[in-house]
């Protein structure tokens, strides 16, 4: 006993670390041109996560496309952006500073993580604090977007 006290007790002085002064946390920016060619128009679009679905009970103008009923993600409707079926949209035109598709690949930056099971963007919608079940959490499809958005 005595020898598992002596070796704790060194851990016992340190309670905090000092980062310094240039802590800096890292920011991890994920693929725009995947999340524009991919994830906005095959989940973003095709789950109605702006409008949301008024026959799974969804209210009226209550979902994303709406930031007063939401606390988070608010997104802008647009037109999908024009891939022309690959993963680079054909012209930067829609996507541009300030752009609509700009602003929902921003806002849905904020919820995705590297570890995507992790990310708010998968776990909420899959039944997680959200108002109901988006996607399942074993779809195969939105397993597939989110791990190699995460990989981008």
């Amino acid at each position: 006993m005595a020898a598992v006290v002596a070796c704790l007790a060194p851990l016992g002085g340190c309670t905090t670390i000092d980062p310094g002064s240039n802590f800096v946390v890292a920011e991890v920016t994920f693929d725009a041109n995947y999340f524009y060619c991919q994830v906005e128009p095959k989940l973003i679009f095709q789950y109605n996560c702006g409008p949301g679905d008024p026959s799974l009970g969804d209210k009226a103008n209550g979902c994303h496309y709406n930031p007063s009923a939401v606390s988070g993600m608010a997104l802008l409707q647009h037109p999908p952006v024009d891939c022309g079926g690959g993963d680079v949209p054909l012209t930067t035109a829609s996507t541009g500073p300030g752009s609509p598709a700009e602003s929902n690949y921003e806002a849905v930056s904020l919820e995705m993580s590297p570890d995507y099971q992790l990310a708010p963007i998968y776990v909420r919608p899959s039944g997680h604090y959200h108002p109901r079940q988006v996607f399942s959490a074993s779809d195969p499809n939105v397993i597939l977007l989110l791990s190699t958005w995460a990989s981008k």
